[in-house]
């Protein structure tokens, strides 16, 4: 028997289709098939089945469904069993009888195959992709939370197999396959690389650097991005001949784009020693053959070297993981923050593998699933350090490869869940302790001092944390050596009572509290200062803030900090604590500095993050409205240093938030919230987004501060918008009006009521719509605000086109691209033309919207704005439909549709999928256009989006009656009617009431037929609106 997900579900048995049932039973089938072999839970089918309003049956009905396809596979004999584990279902299944799994194990057999094996291997598993996966079953949201990993390995398999070609001499091949691909997906810039060097092989130099200059365009226009060093340097190469790009005649190895691969392990740990047994261990372990993961947990308490076995062992066999390493720290035991959550975990290790933030699902199993397909038979080694319990490590444990964790408890859970092997560490033996000391220090001096070494490493608890400490001590006291260390040590001090959990760690503070001591003044201040910093890592210029010195001060203390291994480095200028010198900083700055110097050093840190996030955050987004607070200087030379920086330091800034929020001072938790907005809006980080909002919000209630409450509102509300929770937006929105009713904010007001006119239009309200609308104009209009009056005059206009009331949208889109104009405000201006354009469309005038769209597009792509490319794509699609160039029209509706996945906007993705549908039906494929309108019909109403709901109905009954179901067309054009007649939508009323006067003809009803076409007559009279001449007449 042979299952199918890759495209339509499909089931075979010898040869022959077997029938499994409908939509809903062929959907619970695939999901079981791609977890095959392990539970699922009966709730996450419900949720996959019906989304967000499942049934008060639905879990009798998932059961229901279950019973029946146990019956098909036992009427088929098949080799398919599906049983009940606790509260879900496991389906045991060949996984080679199945696409997808077929899909990934051919993918691994590549990996390790020759060339000519590898690039069959690759076909073989390409073509195994008849279309997009669950095509048949699953909307677009479902798709993506079941199947994103798995689109990305197919975009690897592409890429890897243009490598393989290459390699082969097969240029002219990469050609032909590649450049349609890369003219749409400008972001894939390896497979960019290896059009320009197939290109470049081919003779076709010009074309090569000709492609490499449209990538440069697109990737500035579309993500504000540059090209990847890769491929500016193969630019380079190309641009001087470089004649190792074309290999001699017999050469069998070709030069390609060397593809990205992670390789995020710190920095080894200088001077390791001892731990043989346990090298050994993980050397054994790594030889033998495996099929699946392996996982090792090495567990110890604080400061016996869990981590710097690790990684120390990492560095040692990376070349065993040519796929890359990655390394997470979990916050297991963090004294400040709360453990990273396996859902935050999972964004990191697929941003770690290359993954787009954008198409990162919200959630967690989602996210699991996507990181499990891409690690799919891939040879890649994962450290996850400090892990708290097996629940926060199982999600991450991908699906091939090797894991290490280290835990200060022995996880047994993982053990019996996930097949781990255990390493406890104990501390070090008295000769492995001494034996460090002599690789820190040289053999001679430990040799002249053996006595006094072996009471060394006895006072350190050998504990290799203490011991290098201890050794940084004996190299900075000098003459003494390590005798005047034992006796500073055995003296005793206070500092050695500060103990933390355990008598181990005595020994550790001992040898903290000597080197502390030991340190110059300066030194000293900047080590316990770095106790207040809340996130994970620090640089220079926030050292400097906190300690109150210049940032190169700041940047020699760190070093000299480094050298007494008191810090550690971690790439990129940037350091880090052991998380028990953290504790002890923390510590001695409570014991040392007052409450008023600590918050000094607070504040100036707090303000470095926030002047620097906020210039960062107004290169980002310029037109945002923001809290009001005195200008920085801008730091940034460009949008992208703005935005490496906030890469960088998004997790510490989140970390402030969190601290502000919780200990103060509390203004700086909305005021860096709102300073991320732009950041988070941009990289699509909608979960860290939302927390962060959400502690700000609390800390401003607590606080009383209306107007950054109204804020907190507002950008919870631009989460929900971004995320299709319309009805939510709308609720925080009027919140924030309330709180601020005093008008404290007057900007910030025209904000919300802008943003409430948006949501109400999307919400079926555009009478509503109107009123805020209008409001927010007049005090637009009050406050001398350009770019402000020219938003809300647009929607006015975008209210008024959907009531069909064209001459005052016109009217007033045309007042606000003056007003946009004016005022510099060039995302307005691009979204206006898009509007102007579908006005100009409606009323018949189909030069005039011609050239408004093309305008539009250049504009929105000259802003790199893919929301209004999308937007202007999918309006132009429904002009060209309507007037006889379907063809021409579908590759924009397909674009718009792609656009808005990348964006993540299922609203929109809604809207631009009712325009491919009304593109197919005009290409004489109803069955097509219908699945089309589906699609965009459950994404309207789970988004509550009316009028996408409205027009989606409209145009199912058109598709549905044009493949000759009239019964159909019926129920969903009166539906449309119902809604639109509901919400004020004339243009759509008149669509579906067209429909219906054909449905009512062909049923012979002349009577019904002649009503609803005076109807048409009317609404057309009253608005103006000329239908395409594709539309129903």
């Amino acid at each position: 028997m042979e299952f199918q997900v890759l495209g339509a579900v499909q089931v075979f048995s010898a040869g022959s289709r077997v029938d499994v049932g409908g939509r809903q039973q062929r959907l619970v089938l695939a999901v079981l098939l791609l977890a095959a072999d392990r539970v699922v839970p009966v709730e996450r089918l419900i949720d996959l089945v019906w989304a967000q309003a499942p049934p008060r049956s639905a879990r009798g009905t998932v059961q229901a469904l279950v019973s029946r396809l146990r019956a098909v596979f036992r009427h088929a004999d098949a080799p398919v069993t599906i049983t009940n584990q606790g509260s879900g279902y496991l389906l045991r299944v060949d996984p080679l009888a199945v696409d997808a799994h077929r899909f990934t194990a051919l993918l691994a057999r590549a990996r390790r195959a020759g060339d000519e094996e590898a690039a069959d291997l690759l076909d073989r598993a390409l073509q195994l992709w008849r279309g997009e996966p669950l095509a048949d079953v699953a909307d677009e949201q479902v798709r993506h939370r079941l199947c994103a990993g798995l689109r990305e390995a197919r975009w690897t398999a592409v890429e890897d197999r243009a490598e393989t070609l290459l390699r082969l001499g097969r240029s002219r091949q990469v050609v032909t396959d590649l450049t349609d691909v890369v003219a749409r997906h400008p972001g894939r810039q390896r497979l960019a690389g290896q059009l320009m060097l197939a290109l470049h092989r081919e003779g076709r130099t010009d074309q090569a650097l000709a492609t490499y200059r449209q990538v440069r365009a697109r990737l500035a226009d579309e993500l504000g991005l540059d090209p990847a060093p890769t491929l500016c340097r193969l630019e380079r190469r190309i641009l001087r001949a470089d004649p190792t790009l074309v290999p001699s005649l017999g050469d069998d190895r070709r030069t390609t784009p060397v593809p990205v691969r992670p390789a995020e392990l710190p920095h080894d740990i200088p001077g390791f020693a001892g731990r043989d047994a346990d090298l050994a261990r993980l050397d054994a372990g790594l030889a033998e053959p495996s099929t699946g993961t392996r996982v090792w947990v090495l567990s110890g308490t604080a400061g016996v070297g869990k981590t710097a076995l690790a990684v120390h062992w990492a560095h040692r066999v990376r070349d065993a993981f040519p796929d890359g390493q990655l390394h997470l720290d979990l916050r297991g035991f963090d004294a400040e923050r709360e453990p990273v959550t396996p859902g935050a975990a999972l964004a990191q290790l697929l941003g770690g593998l290359g993954a787009d933030p954008r198409s990162v699902p919200d959630a967690p199993d989602a996210r699991a699933t996507m990181f499990r397909s891409l690690l799919a038979g891939r040879d890649v080694l994962l450290v996850l350090d400090n892990a708290r319990d097996a629940d926060q490590v199982l999600p991450l444990i991908p699906s091939s490869g090797t894991v290490l964790v280290t835990s200060r408890h022995r996880l047994g859970d993982l053990v019996v869940r996930a097949g781990a092997r255990t390493l406890p560490l104990d501390v070090l033996t008295p000769a492995d302790s001494v034996r460090l000391l002599a690789t820190l220090l040289g053999d001679a001096p430990v040799r002249a001092e053996a006595t006094a070494a072996a009471e060394l490493a006895r006072l350190c608890g050998h504990l290799p944390l203490a011991l290098r400490i201890a050794a940084a001590n004996v190299q900075s006291a000098g003459e003494p050596g390590i005798a005047g260390v034992v006796r500073d040590l055995s003296d005793g001090d206070p500092l050695a009572g500060l103990t933390v959990d355990g008598a181990e760690e005595g020994a550790v503070t001992k040898a903290f509290a000597l080197s502390y001591r030991a340190l110059p003044d300066g030194q000293r201040q900047l080590f316990r200062r770095l106790g207040l910093v809340p996130g994970q890592s620090f640089t220079a210029g926030s050292a400097g803030a906190v300690a109150g010195t210049p940032s190169a001060a700041a940047d020699r203390r760190l070093r000299a900090l480094a050298a007494a291994h008191l810090v550690e480095r971690h790439g990129g200028g940037r350091y880090r604590f052991h998380d028990l010198l953290r504790r002890y900083a923390m510590d001695r700055i409570v014991g040392e500095e007052d409450a008023t110097e600590r918050e000094q050093a607070r504040r100036r840190l707090f303000d470095h993050y926030l002047d620097t996030a906020d210039a960062a955050g107004r290169r980002l987004i310029p037109h945002f409205v923001r809290l009001p607070r005195p200008a920085a200087a801008d730091p940034f030379g460009d949008t992208e240093a703005a935005l490496a920086w906030l890469d960088a330091e998004w997790t510490n800034l989140t970390a402030a938030v969190e601290q502000a929020a919780r200990q103060g001072p509390r203004h700086y938790a909305w005021h860096l919230t709102d300073a991320l907005r732009a950041y988070f809006h941009q990289r699509g980080r909608r979960e860290e987004w939302q927390q962060a909002a959400t502690l700000a919000l609390a800390a401003a209630r607590d606080e009383g501060d209306s107007r950054a409450q109204a804020a907190m509102h507002q950008s919870i509300a631009l989460v929900c918008v971004n995320s299709g929770r319309y009805e939510e937006a709308r609720r925080h929105l009027l919140d924030g009006l309330r709180i601020d009713a005093e008008d404290s904010w007057p900007q910030g007001r025209t904000g919300m009521l802008n943003n409430l006119s948006a949501v109400h239009q999307r919400l079926g309200d555009p009478q509503e719509a109107i009123t805020c609308a209008r409001h927010s104009l007049a005090l637009n209009r009050r406050l001398g605000n350009e770019g402000g009056a020219a938003m809300s005059l647009a929607n006015l206009g975008f209210a008024y086109w959907q009531l069909g009331a064209f001459a005052e949208a016109d009217s007033h889109f045309r007042e606000a691209l003056a007003h946009g104009e004016r005022a510099g405000a060039r995302y307005n201006v691009a979204v206006l033309l898009v509007d102007l354009a579908s006005v100009s469309r409606d009323r018949g005038e189909h030069r005039a919207a011609e050239e408004l769209y093309a305008r539009a597009l250049a504009a929105n792509r000259d802003l790199g704005y893919r929301y209004g490319e999308a937007t202007a794509l999918s309006g132009r699609a429904v002009l060209w439909s309507g007037t006889g160039r379907a063809a021409a029209a579908r590759p924009d509706a397909e674009r718009a549709v792609e656009l808005t996945r990348e964006i993540g906007d299922t609203g929109t993705e809604a809207w631009a999928l009712d325009a491919l549908g009304r593109v197919l039906r005009e290409l004489g494929r109803p069955a097509e256009a219908a699945e089309q309108h589906g699609r965009a019909l459950d994404l309207a109403r789970r988004t509550r989006f009316c009028w996408c709901e409205a027009t989606a109905l409209a145009g199912l009954a058109d598709a549905r009656l044009a493949a000759g179901d009239p019964v159909a067309a019926r129920e969903h054009g009166r539906a449309a009617v119902d809604l639109a007649v509901r919400a004020g939508y004339r243009p759509i009323e008149i669509r579906a009431s067209r429909v219906l006067a054909r449905v009512a003809e062909r049923s012979g009803d002349a009577a019904e037929a002649a009503r609803w076409d005076d109807r048409v007559t009317r609404l057309a009279r009253e608005t103006g609106y000329a239908a395409p001449s594709g539309e129903a007449q």
